[in-house]
């Protein structure tokens, strides 16, 4: 079921959470909505107590209209709120997705003291992006079943194009691909400057970031350096994917969400009776 929570009438944000226990806020790219997230870590965590909240940025999904979201610190006031009503006390979890990872450095900025620990997938970063040339990692011909729309879209995003890949395309990437709202992509979602500054605040907490070799969008090398500035991070750069990751490599990001997990200390599931 979709919430809200509002600054005004055309400042919102709409998320819909699932299961129980510790809070983790899960943020999505620019360009996309909070059903991509949803659809590639649903299986990688769902047997732990966790309550995933999927968030759709200000701009994209159901977080529309949203021409009162003016600059980054507002996407960050809305999340505030929302943290009212989900998580008022206590720890949560923060995990994103290329700018999603910006936005989820950004919350924990804001809430060091609260944050349990902090999942980076190709995360935008402030600055110059140091990307690699285009580059196909492996490509089986199956993106000729697209329409031209959709197959530039794919290309674009996919270096691994698999009969797997194409499926995890048109399950959870094209049904939120649409129309999102340009305005407040250029003014809010960008990569600040916020109040508190992701790159000074200090994080004691396990932060995971991981990164695509081949991503053309973000890059990998800058990524690398944020274990600099978490001293509980653990960095990996994964080969032969690129910024679709999560689809790309779900088995290598799902090994490692359970590795975070467990360091962070949420519990697996209990074995069951046979």
């Amino acid at each position: 079921m979709t919430t809200t929570v509002r600054l005004s009438d055309t400042a919102l944000l709409a998320y819909d959470a699932v299961g129980a226990g510790i809070p983790l806020l899960a943020l999505h790219g620019a360009y996309s909505a909070r059903g991509e997230v949803r659809d590639f870590l649903e299986p990688m965590i769902d047997a732990r107590p966790v309550r995933r909240v999927y968030i759709d940025l200000p701009g994209h999904g159901d977080s529309r209209p949203s021409s009162g979201v003016r600059q980054p610190d507002d996407v960050l006031d809305l999340v505030d709120l929302l943290l009212d009503k989900e998580a008022p006390t206590g720890r949560f979890l923060v995990l994103g997705h290329s700018f999603g990872g910006h936005f989820a450095r950004a919350i924990a900025a804001r809430h060091p003291d609260r944050i349990a620990g902090i999942a980076l997938i190709c995360p935008a970063l402030p600055g110059e992006q140091r990307t690699p040339a285009p580059a196909v990692v492996r490509d089986d011909h199956v993106s000729t079943a697209l329409d031209p729309d959709q197959r530039a879209e794919y290309e674009g995003y996919f270096v691994v194009r698999t009969v797997e890949t194409f499926e995890r395309f048109r399950r959870a990437v094209v049904p939120v691909v649409g129309e999102v709202d340009e305005q407040t992509l250029e003014s809010a979602i960008t990569a600040g400057p916020h109040t508190a500054d992701p790159d000074t605040v200090a994080v004691d907490a396990p932060v995971l970031v991981i990164s695509g070799r081949h991503d053309h969008w973000v890059g990998w090398e800058r990524q690398q350096r944020l274990g600099d500035r978490y001293p509980r991070a653990t960095v990996v750069t994964a080969g032969d994917a690129g910024h679709a990751l999560p689809h790309e490599r779900p088995g290598l990001v799902a090994a490692l969400l359970s590795d975070w997990l467990d360091e962070i200390g949420v519990p697996t599931a209990p074995a069951r009776r046979q």
